[in-house]
């Protein structure tokens, strides 16, 4: 079976993305590429989520790519980790620590970034290190082939959602958060937002209240979500990513 390699940015934008497709064929890349450049900008804790999310559907042996990394250029390391099933390439700022440490992690290693590259820009690793390191695994090598330092698992960041915390908002406004606890459907949750308090019944599907109505339900993501029926509850009430909601159930 051929390799895939999954690509998680907050890039936003085709240009910097054509980059990375553009050295994958360079370098004769012959496998499946899934991208998702739509993570918010600078936001590691929605891009773990997606990296997280992502990875829950992709066969054994995919490599995941994260390129969330405002810390770029600076002393953070770019890292490689092995889990049971899979491969994580990217920053060692947290945007990997949840997909890999939930398939179980075996092996750190911190890439050396002028062996990987002879040009390595102080703004792209995901161009010039990330994504090869990525198409160097897919060709069945491994990190110590391209001079990568196994390092101690205890140095990787690692990176928790807090319960209450927004790790997405979708194109319609839904906004999916961190929740531990059994949502029961019929009661209802109580919300102290920035300028007002919100209570959304909880239910199995939007079109359970009428439009225009908050709701609240277990997404598809198993998160909780919040969300207006044919409307858009971020922009109504001014949610925004990471924020942490005050939220009880009633």
């Amino acid at each position: 079976m051929k390799k895939l390699i999954t690509i998680t940015t907050d890039f936003g934008d085709s240009f910097a993305a054509a980059q990375l497709r553009a050295v994958t064929a360079s370098l004769e890349f012959d496998g499946s590429l899934i991208e998702n450049h739509d993570v918010s900008s600078f936001s590691i804790v929605e891009g773990a989520f997606q990296v997280l999310t992502l990875s829950r559907f992709c066969p054994n042996g995919t490599i995941h790519v994260g390129v969330v990394d405002p810390g770029v250029g600076s002393d953070r390391a770019g890292i490689i980790i092995q889990s049971k099933d899979n491969w994580y390439v990217g920053p060692n700022n947290g945007l990997l620590y949840q997909a890999a440490n939930k398939d179980g992690i075996l092996n750190l290693w911190k890439l050396k970034e002028s062996y990987i590259s002879d040009y390595v820009s102080n703004t792209f690793h995901g161009r010039d290190v990330f994504v090869k390191a990525a198409v160097y695994l897919a060709h069945g090598k491994r990190p110590e082939d391209f001079q990568s330092k196994r390092i101690a698992i205890s140095d990787l960041v690692k990176n928790s959602f807090q319960d209450g915390q927004v790790l997405h908002v979708d194109h319609y406004g839904n906004v999916k958060i961190q929740w531990n606890n059994k949502l029961s459907v019929g009661r209802k949750l109580s919300l102290k937002l920035k300028e007002e308090n919100l209570e959304a019944p909880i239910v199995k599907t939007f079109s359970d209240v009428e439009k225009g109505r908050p709701l609240a339900l277990l997404g598809s993501n198993d998160t909780l979500e919040l969300a207006i029926n044919l409307g858009n509850i971020a922009n109504k009430y001014s949610i925004q990513t990471e924020e942490i909601l005050d939220i009880i159930e009633r």
